[in-house]
């Protein structure tokens, strides 16, 4: 069998499992079922190249292989007979490799299937000596020595978030560029606060209609385990100041009075006119409107939180 499951809410786990499963494969198309569908992914698969050529797919998000109880839940299981389908006579040069991020559905055949193939990779989450364990095995393994009170506060400044935690260990490693001691200090000075980091990134993404890398900062924010009413609420934020500055500007307001008004330092303002050169002001104000309608919809418990940031994104990039 040539297709894989990775489950874990850890990237760092996923993609050295992707690139342990990939074994050298060139061609690597990737997917998201945010986006995509199965069919999409079936008939990329299902596709005969006359050179003969390997390749990868790389399917992110797959929510059928996880349970639900709402209204997706016939598409899930839709999905999983299609791939049933297709597992019953695969095509032998394209690997398949499915991630998931959430608790998988243990009771479905499709992933028993896998299962009793060898085929799915699971990576439960790790206690906090345990992440301990595995950036000091990481960080030996580069060369670098680095103390327990350094790896403490690197992972409680992480939120206890794994994924974070690397990424401030190989900030650390580029800062001092080759193998030696790491010093507290440098830690402590080095570590950034990361998920206001990515709140922003998220934000500017959207903002500038880019949907391939809003689904990136989208990804890392479900692992931050951060609420999308807080993207939403930036977001929010964000338009109405774009407002508030296009209207100063109809006005012809000197930029020092727009920049005293608005409490907005000189950059600040310059990139909020940068933002201003992709929309109408009509636009803004449906933005604006529509976030009001989310927010409300929220609220009320008429939409699910976990939907209406992906839906949203994927409205407004498109």
């Amino acid at each position: 069998m040539n297709t894989f499951l990775i489950v874990s809410d850890t990237i760092y786990f996923i993609n050295k499992k992707l690139e342990e499963l990939k074994n050298g494969i060139e061609n690597v198309i990737t997917f998201n079922m945010d986006v995509n569908t199965i069919d999409e992914v079936i008939e990329e698969a299902s596709y005969m190249s006359m050179f003969d050529w390997e390749k990868c797919l790389v399917v992110k998000n797959a929510k059928f292989f996880g349970s639900s109880k709402t209204d997706t839940s016939k598409k899930n299981k839709e999905a999983c007979e299609k791939l049933l389908k297709y597992l019953n006579d695969e095509n032998k040069n394209t690997k398949i490799i499915f991630i998931y991020n959430g608790k998988v559905d243990s009771k479905k055949k499709i992933y028993n299937l896998l299962k009793s193939n060898n085929n799915v990779f699971e990576y439960p989450s790790m206690s906090k000596t345990e992440m301990k364990n595995e950036l000091k095995a990481l960080a030996n393994e580069n060369g670098y020595i680095i103390g327990d009170d350094s790896l403490w506060y690197i992972i409680n400044n992480s939120c206890n978030n794994f994924d974070l935690a690397v990424n401030e260990l190989k900030k650390l490693m580029l800062y001092y560029g080759s193998p030696t001691k790491v010093i507290n200090e440098d830690v402590v000075n080095l570590t950034s606060k990361s998920i206001e980091e990515n709140n922003f990134k998220l934000v500017d993404s959207i903002i500038s209609k880019d949907l391939n890398l809003s689904l990136k900062y989208l990804e890392e924010a479900e692992i931050l385990k951060i609420e999308p009413s807080i993207i939403l609420s930036l977001l929010y934020r964000e338009y109405k100041l774009m407002l508030n500055v296009l209207i100063y500007e109809e006005f012809d307001t000197p930029t020092n009075v727009i920049l005293k008004e608005l409490h907005l330092a000189d950059w600040q303002l310059q990139k909020v006119k940068n933002n201003l050169r992709m929309y109408k002001k009509k636009e803004i104000k449906n933005n604006i409107v529509e976030l009001s309608k989310i927010d409300y919809e929220f609220k009320s418990g008429l939409i699910n939180k976990n939907t209406m940031l992906i839906t949203y994104i994927i409205n407004h990039c498109l």
